[in-house]
């Protein structure tokens, strides 16, 4: 199982989402009388940022939510549109649910706001049947997305994560430094760089777990140099195993 997300990043999280949907709403109905906008500008980032897992801290969760704007602009004037009916409602709730499960095959990134994007359908297409009331809901949507993109830039953003190239990197120099001079590395050391860079222990936004050449690349990458430093590990201990055997062999012979 993969851990879930450590308690202070529960808390960042917490606060975010309660500043934006709280900013958004409250402005939108007790300042510009816009109750719809409210809605949305208060939905928006709880489905966004609480009900939705997106990897990463700081900026790199601030691009993520920022991108799935346009998106959840599409998914409400196309939820609006087909709050018409039941049946056009539950049509469009299978395709689009499809859609957005099947985007896990791109990776924690892309998958990350699918939930959350999903919310935002659900939402439009519940009745009435209201689309006078599109662009109130397109800017309470709109709204919420930049407010919570702030909140993740300026407000707890967190501690940023190691990238899984600055492991890569580290343990190769590691490797190298074992296979020049053994003594130089613990086997400690090359079993906890080993896994370390185990996918489930790699913060989520970092995994090269896409679809992409690069994201490949990585991931073989990874897995051939934990396979190098599992082999120098094992040999390293297998030498030591063989001095203390031949220096115990030794002491029992000159032993009276």
């Amino acid at each position: 199982m993969t851990p879930g997300p450590g308690g202070g990043a529960i808390v960042r999280r917490s606060i975010q989402v309660t500043c934006s949907a709280s900013v958004g709403f409250y402005t939108f109905l007790y300042g510009l009388q816009q109750p719809v906008a409210a809605l949305y500008a208060l939905f928006t980032p709880i489905a966004l940022g609480l009900l939705s897992t997106i990897p990463g801290t700081g900026r790199q969760q601030a691009w993520i939510t920022l991108r799935t704007l346009p998106f959840g602009v599409v998914l409400v004037a196309l939820g609006t549109a087909l709050a018409v009916s039941t049946a056009a409602a539950v049509a469009g709730m299978l395709i689009v649910g499809f859609l957005l499960t099947f985007t896990v095959v791109a990776g924690p990134r892309t998958a990350g706001p699918a939930p959350g994007l999903q919310l935002l359908y659900i939402l439009a297409c519940f009745p009435p049947y209201a689309p006078q009331t599109l662009g109130a809901r397109l800017t309470g949507v709109t709204v919420g997305v930049v407010l919570l993109t702030l909140c993740q830039v300026f407000m707890l953003s967190g501690p940023p994560a190691t990238g899984f190239r600055i492991l890569l990197a580290d343990a190769l120099e590691t490797a190298a430094a074992a296979a020049a001079d053994p003594a130089r590395v613990s086997v400690v050391r090359l079993r906890d760089l080993s896994e370390g860079m185990r996918l489930s222990q790699v913060s989520p936004g970092e995994r090269p777990t896409g679809p992409g050449r690069r994201d490949r690349a990585l991931a073989q990458a990874g897995a051939a140099v934990r396979r190098v430093v599992d082999q120098l590990g094992v040999a390293e201990r297998d030498v030591r195993v063989s001095w203390r055997s031949a220096l115990h062999g030794w002491t029992v012979r000159r032993a009276p």
